[in-house]
This record gives structure tokens, sequence and C-alpha cells, in this order.
């Protein structure tokens, strides 16, 4: 890996980064500020989401409890926002990696330096793996500190195994937006090729949850994998969950970086 690749890169990207952050501070702020009434309320709440259909529930990746601040901030944040946002985040800047290159005319410039095809890309992936921890972690900080504001507390087991599930799910995306990126010679078709498998995913999951017969599907879907409030409720790290995501990730940017090798850079 090129560190002075990875610095340029993690660099590049930290006005992103700290968008994001600020974006995700401000929306679980919103969320946790509305806990106290709900809590106080739930009783009525709750009965008012059994009447709505499971399939609007699980598509929205609601649930009918909310006493407890986990089950809370799955429903209102971690269950689709925060995946939605970060998804966003890691599309961009996972299919910027290469074709953005290409696409400006800067590649050649950008391998004039005198490191390997592997090395250069590998210090882009580094800074982008990184900038994904940097996202989670503040995240659970972020938790951590609204939890005690409305006077629940989070323990750290339970926001360790939070984490593994933070980072792991946009890993995984983060490895075929990168592939598209290695593949492709434009940015914008590289993050509409990763936006529409992640949706592809998404779609086949609520469809697996939805219709017995094809509760099969549910293991072609990245989301099936993505468990935050359990792992925020119990403080267990789903490790099988955790390990597949992961695995399709790394996998996804190895080949990222075997066809970058192997392809003309020239747009």
């Amino acid at each position: 890996m090129s560190r002075v690749m990875f610095r340029r890169a993690l660099w590049s990207l930290r006005w992103t980064i700290l968008w994001y952050v600020l974006g995700i501070a401000l929306y679980i702020a919103i969320v946790l500020s509305a806990y106290p009434t709900v809590r106080d309320n739930a009783a009525d709440i709750e009965s008012m989401l059994k009447s709505y259909p499971d399939a609007l529930l699980r598509a929205f990746g609601a649930s009918t409890d909310l006493v407890s601040l986990p089950s809370y901030l799955g429903v209102e944040s971690l269950n689709l926002i925060w995946p939605l946002i970060v998804a966003i985040f890691v599309i961009m800047s996972g299919a910027a990696v290469v074709a953005q290159e290409v696409e400006r005319g800067t590649a050649e410039l950008w391998l004039s330096v005198p490191e390997s095809r592997t090395r250069l890309l590998l210090g882009k992936l580094a800074a982008l793996l990184a900038g994904i921890v940097i996202v989670a972690l503040a995240t659970d900080v972020i938790l951590a500190v609204g939890a005690l504001l409305v006077g629940s507390a989070l323990g750290l087991g339970q926001l360790a195994a939070l984490t593994t599930i933070l980072v792991s799910f946009p890993v995984a995306i983060a490895g075929y937006a990168a592939l598209f990126s290695a593949l492709l010679s434009e940015r914008s078709k590289a993050a509409a090729l990763a936006a529409a498998l992640t949706l592809g995913f998404y779609l086949i999951w609520v469809i697996a949850g939805l219709i017995a017969r094809l509760h099969w599907l549910g293991y072609l879907s990245i989301f099936t994998a993505y468990s935050p409030t359990p792992a925020l409720a119990s403080g267990v790290v789903p490790w099988l969950h955790v390990l597949v995501l992961l695995l399709l990730g790394f996998a996804a940017m190895a080949a990222a970086v075997v066809a970058f090798e192997r392809r003309d850079v020239t747009p």
C-alpha cells in the first residue's frame, strides 16, 4: 500500500466525511429528542403500529417495540436511514477511486509516480476503509452521548457490537463500488451500478421476508446480514454476518485491483 496515496486520498475525503458525520449527528439528535415523548406514550404508538401491514413495517425497518432505546434507534435511524446515508457516501467515494481519475484525464499523471498500480489503488481503498471506520465510530460517540442526554445509557459492549455491523455493511458496498470504478471510465456510471445493486439487495431482502416460499432469497442479500438492532440490544457480535459482509467487500476490492492492473486508463 502506498502511504503517500493513503494520506492524500484520506485528506481529500476529509470534508466529505465531516459533512456526512454532521448530517448523521443532526439526524440522530432530532430522533433522540423525540425519544422521551415516544417512551412515555409507547403503548399508544405500539398499538397504532400493530395495525400497519407487516410488509410496510419490514420495508421501512420498523418495529412495534419503541420502549427500549436500542429498538427505538433501530426503527428511527439504524435500520434504514443510517445505511442509506452511509451507502451514498460509500458509493460516491468508492465509484471515484479509478473512474474519476480516468474521466478527468488525470489517470496518467496519477500513475506517473514511482509506485505500482496495486499499491496506489490499495492506498485509495485503505483511505476509503478508514473513512468508513471514522463514520462508524463517530456514530457510536453520537449515540452514546445522545443516550445519556435522554436519561439512558449504552454500554461499551453494546457499542462495540454495533460498530462491527456499522463497519462491515458499508465495506461490502465499498467493495463492489470500487470494482465498478475499476471497470468503467465514468464515475456516474460506476455509482449508478453500485446504487442499483444496493437497491436490488434491499428489494430481495424485503421480498424474502414477505413471501414464505421465497425466504431463501434472503441469503442473496447483504441486508440479511445487516442487523444493527439485535447487536446494539444484546452486545453480541454477529460474527457470521460480519464475516460474510467483509468477505464480499474484500473479495470485490481484490477483483478491483486485478481489473485496474489489466485495464487501459485512457478514457
